[in-house]
């Protein structure tokens, strides 16, 4: 059952190649539907600069709510414009948070070249310099010379550009003077082939170092 008072944000995605992200807004309504269909629920998404989808497209729409939870509807588009886009929506799935216990201490650079915040993009003339300080399968801890705030959606380029992510910063880490060590987000859009390649990376940083703890420990005796 869809909890309207609690809704933060939707999330839409073209579903295909990538799950690509085309809307993520908090203007949702639920209009009052003439032609209801049974068991399903108007949905309408209010904003600017909307990607023109056809009637029929298929797209996953997310619904975040306050205390976290995340519900996947697979539907399709009823209406698009560049302002609005309606569709309807039945039974979801409620996403599960991906393991925690993967995060890795990493120590390697990458690029940002646009972030958002609200309703409004904002690119960088030249894409800017992240430090990335530890990383896992749901999210990244890294540092930059720009600021950032909470809520702030920033696109995450690293492994040589074959990561393109979007992380919404959930917090912001200081040290005992209260200078910004970092930004710790999640990741938005991962697909399954993402997240599979970043396991990989995960998994092989994590044997190397065991392998080096056991050959230090080696060398000590």
């Amino acid at each position: 059952m869809i909890n309207k008072d609690k809704i933060v944000r939707v999330l839409i995605y073209g579903i295909g190649v990538g799950e690509k992200l085309l809307i993520a807004t908090k203007s949702v309504y639920f209009p009052r539907d003439f032609f209801k269909i049974k068991g399903t629920e108007l949905v309408m998404l209010k904003g600017s600069d909307f990607p023109v989808l056809s009637k029929g497209d298929p797209i996953f729409a997310i619904f975040e709510y306050k205390d976290g939870t995340r519900v996947r509807y697979k539907t399709s588009v009823d209406i698009c414009t560049e302002y609005q886009m309606n569709f309807h929506i039945s039974e979801g799935e409620v996403l599960q948070e991906r393991r925690r216990s993967f995060k890795i201490t990493v120590d390697f650079d990458g690029m940002s070249p646009f972030y958002i915040r609200g309703e409004e993009m904002f690119s960088f003339e030249d894409p800017i310099e992240l430090h990335f300080i530890n990383l896992n399968l749901g999210g990244v801890l890294f540092s930059s010379n720009s600021t950032f705030e909470c809520g702030d959606q920033v696109m995450l380029s690293f492994l040589d550009g074959e990561m393109q992510l979007l992380g919404e910063i959930l917090r912001i880490q200081r040290d005992e003077n209260g200078n910004i060590e970092g930004y710790g987000c999640k990741f938005l859009n991962i697909n399954h082939a993402q997240e599979e390649q970043l396991a990989r990376f995960i998994f092989e940083c994590q044997h190397m170092e065991r392998r080096n703890r056991k050959n230090n420990a080696e060398k000590k005796n």
